[in-house]
């Protein structure tokens, strides 16, 4: 089961290169952009949407990262709290 899992993320992988290729072929036109006070120079809209998607998944990963730091913090924070109600709890009881 876990072969058929791994060939199928691969040839799922394979076609989305297959298709990112395609649209690299036959979108060759250069776009340039002008951003106010930069102007930037003609680059094939191939490479704007390939630095795009990059810049896209380095983003959330880092903001899935941060999340991950902060769940963290707050779990620590829990346990704390926790064992400070189960103290005082203790005491009660005894």
């Amino acid at each position: 089961m876990k072969i058929l899992r791994n060939l199928l993320a691969v040839a799922v992988l394979l076609v989305v290169f297959l298709f990112g290729l395609l649209f690299a072929v036959y979108n060759d036109q250069s776009i340039s952009l002008d951003l106010i006070l930069i102007n930037i120079p003609s680059i094939p809209l191939s490479v704007w949407s390939g630095v795009l998607l990059v810049a896209g998944i380095l983003l959330g990963l880092l903001i899935a990262s941060l999340s991950k730091v902060f769940v963290g913090f707050e779990a620590k924070r829990l346990r704390k709290e926790l064992a400070a109600t189960k103290e005082k709890l203790a005491k009660l009881a005894g």
